[in-house]
């Protein structure tokens, strides 16, 4: 069967791209697979990929496929730890965990008639080492913790142990006699760059923080808590920090233990560029949504004007409106690339901007795919409401909210799906609601969605990264406030539940 002359375009995507029949029959092979496999795409052209991959899983392959062409919709085939659809070697300099490429893939109808799919591979190689380096620092972490505890009982049943016991510890510690202090350990000097114990002691725990944040030292009691701290050069880091108070011989003595988290902080905006990064598929099949209209309308101009001038009909009237038909689409063609380019444009600044004008983008981008999956939007926006933030981030957000919408609607065969966004302002805050008609959240994982690797989904369909992402960007990065509930409400005299997602910014009145 002869592909659709789109070559150009997949030979350019920085992704592999696939095009086989339900019998894995390959019709098409991009550059980015001949540069990974050496294998070109004349070489495998019309040849079964096991052929050349005879350690492939062809039941797995053929059943995700004949899944999507059923359904007409996309499904997933992503790879766990040290497996992977096509054995792809990495040498040791490309990655210090796997022997081969580690790869997420989206399989996507093609040709229902003809049974023929596509499938975009993903390299997740440096995100699954990311997951294993998290998974080692948060195992790290926990251990340290149940140290921390056991050393602190032993500061209760002897005191005189105590030096050695702060020194045995890779958190800086920081021991507090009615508020003079009296300790600090190895750790805490090297950490805050101090020449020796006697200049450290000198320091208020205050002032290796921020002013404004020095009522939290005294707020918050046990619970380990985040916060940006200076060294003596004036030098910022993240850290960990926990508070325990013990009474001992008539005396408070306040335990302040700090941990320099860094390097996790990097590799947790890592693994959102990551997320952001994975979500690119999604975002290549709405473009080829957004597209398909108007090149059909281009092409149905264009091939009209030309048989009325070979057949010398051709007026004017009819060419002008042909033509004015043609760069209309193509300004629409032009402008779907620029919602695209602006989505994956990472903010380095907080800008001003409009949030109904920011929602409609998002919507633009999404239009195909609801469209095709036959998902209303009714939008109802405040086209005055402006925010300083960051716009990039927002996006990813709504669309990460979106798309959870839209999985929803379709896994509980929703009839009439629809998703409703509302803004406005209440009690001085910016709201933003994104509401579907999904039939909600089970009460029993409502309250752990935000949480990171948690997903309702089969494993191999996700990874339970996008809703903890969207928290993340929501709460850390535009310091605003994200809440989920399941809610009743009424639409045009029908009664639905839904889950109803929440953000929420201060109002700046300038």
């Amino acid at each position: 069967m002869k592909i659709k002359d789109f070559g150009y375009i997949c030979n350019t995507i920085d992704n592999g791209i696939i095009i086989l029949d339900k019998d894995l029959e390959v019709f098409f092979w991009n550059k980015w697979l001949e540069s990974r496999t050496k294998i070109t795409f004349n070489k495998i052209k019309n040849k079964k990929i096991e052929d050349f991959f005879p350690n492939i899983n062809t039941i797995k392959l053929k059943r995700k496929i004949k899944t999507s062409l059923s359904l007409n919709s996309p499904t997933f085939y992503n790879t766990e730890v040290n497996r992977y659809l096509l054995d792809i070697p990495l040498n040791n300099i490309s990655s210090k965990f796997f022997d081969s490429m580690q790869q997420a893939i989206t399989i996507m109808p093609y040709d229902k008639d003809s049974d023929i799919a596509v499938l975009y591979i993903y390299d997740n190689t440096l995100l699954c080492e990311s997951n294993f380096k998290l998974k080692q620092v948060q195992k790290d972490l926990q251990n340290k913790n149940t140290e921390l505890e056991q050393s602190q009982e032993e500061l209760l049943r002897s005191y005189t142990t105590i030096e050695l016991l702060l020194n045995t510890t890779m958190e800086a510690i920081f021991l507090f006699e009615d508020d003079s202090c009296t300790h600090v350990n190895k750790k805490a000097i090297e950490l805050f760059s101090y020449k020796n114990e006697e200049e450290t002691k000198k320091h208020a725990i205050n002032d290796l923080i921020s002013y404004t944040k020095r009522d939290i030292m005294e707020a918050i009691i046990d619970e380990p808590f985040e916060l940006e701290m200076t060294k003596r050069d004036k030098g910022i880091f993240d850290a960990l920090v926990q508070i325990k108070i013990i009474n001992k011989d008539g005396k408070k003595i306040k335990i302040i233990t700090i941990l320099d988290i860094s390097e996790l902080k990097t590799k947790e905006r890592l693994l959102a560029q990551q997320s952001k990064m994975a979500a690119m598929g999604e975002m290549i099949e709405n473009i080829a949504h957004q597209w398909r209209q108007p090149l059909s309308t281009i092409s149905t101009a264009a091939s009209g004007i030309k048989i009325q001038k070979e057949l010398n009909i051709l007026e004017d009237k009819m060419f002008y409106d042909a033509t004015d038909v043609i760069v209309k689409s193509t300004n629409h063609l032009s402008q779907t690339i620029n919602d695209f380019k602006n989505f994956i444009k990472g903010d380095t600044n907080k800008v001003l901007f409009n949030l109904s004008k920011n929602i409609k983008t998002n919507l633009s981008i999404l239009e195909g795919h609801l469209r095709t999956n036959y998902i209303e939007v009714i939008a109802n926006l405040d086209d005055s409401i402006e925010l300083t933030n960051y716009p990039n981030e927002l996006s990813q957000a709504i669309l990460n909210i979106l798309n959870n919408s839209n999985d929803a609607l379709i896994d509980n065969k929703i009839e009439e799906k629809r998703i409703f966004i509302n803004t406005y302002i209440k009690n001085n805050e910016i709201i933003l609601e994104i509401k579907d008609n999904a039939l909600g959240i089970e009460k029993n994982i409502i309250k752990k969605i935000f949480e990171p690797y948690f997903t309702t989904k089969h494993k191999h369909q996700g990874k339970g990264l996008g809703l903890y992402m969207t928290h993340q960007l929501i709460e850390l990065s535009m310091k605003g406030m994200l809440s989920v509930q399941n809610k009743e409400f009424t639409y045009n005299n029908t009664s639905y539940l839904g889950a109803c997602f929440t953000i929420s910014f201060p109002l700046v009145r300038i």
